[in-house]
């Protein structure tokens, strides 16, 4: 052990290895704290804050009367860099992406629905609610609204097996070519963490997106809630 550095910080960087290198599997119970200190012969506090710190690194995580668990990695995202549909960068990882519509709907736009599209106050908007999934684990529920007047009849689509995306584009001619997006951070509902398998008051990244399409119309307006310790961002910025 280096003196210059603090004790619970190489303990960290040993259990990381440790974690990277395969010893402990995602789902796994990691050892105790008491487990712990027998084997690096250190203090609990030192044990504590190491775990805390790989806790907040998203490594881990902790189920109340159950223990302290490894968690799965995060899937990456290029959501922010590329204009893709969810699913077709699912694809492009290798991973298998689900999609489970839970409503679809026509309503009338609410004030802020109308100003994110540029509609007027009420005018009618397709509501779609849907769940997606990344090899079966639940990873953000979406609520898009699309104005009805550039896709009658949407609800005869199968959107379960179809992308938004491909299927304005497939059967509307419409393409989006251009999105603004914002990111915040929200803690998950009873609902949303209920849908989302997540305790209630987990962290949840939302996003709320505004597509244009060819024409510079604004085509949909999307708000998603992710999975704070399943998803991670990529943002690269240059000067």
């Amino acid at each position: 052990m280096d003196p210059r550095i603090p004790l619970y910080y190489q303990l960290m960087q040993v259990l990381l290895q440790e974690i990277e290198e395969g010893r402990y599997q995602p789902g796994d119970l990691f050892p105790s704290e008491n487990e712990l200190c027998e084997r690096f012969s250190v203090s609990r506090p030192t044990v504590r804050q190491a775990i805390n710190e790989l806790v907040r690194e998203g490594l881990l995580h902790r189920v109340r009367g159950k223990g302290t668990f490894v968690s799965e990695p995060k899937i990456q995202q290029d959501f922010f860099q590329r204009l893709v549909s969810f699913t077709e960068e699912m694809e492009q990882k290798g991973l298998s992406a689900t999609t489970q519509v839970l409503e679809l709907e026509v309503v009338p736009a609410s004030k802020t629905v109308a100003a994110f599209l540029s509609l007027a106050h009420e005018e009618p908007v397709y509501r779609l609610e849907r769940l997606r999934r990344v090899e079966g684990t639940p990873i953000v529920v979406v609520t898009t609204f699309v104005p009805q007047k550039y896709c009658p009849n949407l609800h005869e689509h199968d959107l379960n097996n179809n992308s938004l995306y491909r299927t304005l584009e497939s059967r509307y001619g419409i393409r989006v070519c251009r999105a603004r997006r914002i990111l915040e951070v929200i803690a998950a509902t009873e609902e949303l963490a209920k849908l989302l398998e997540t305790e209630v008051g987990a962290p949840l990244q939302l996003s709320k997106s505004v597509g244009w399409d060819q024409y510079n119309r604004a085509v949909e307006f999307s708000i998603a809630r992710y999975r704070g310790d399943r998803s991670q961002f990529i943002i690269e910025l240059r000067r």
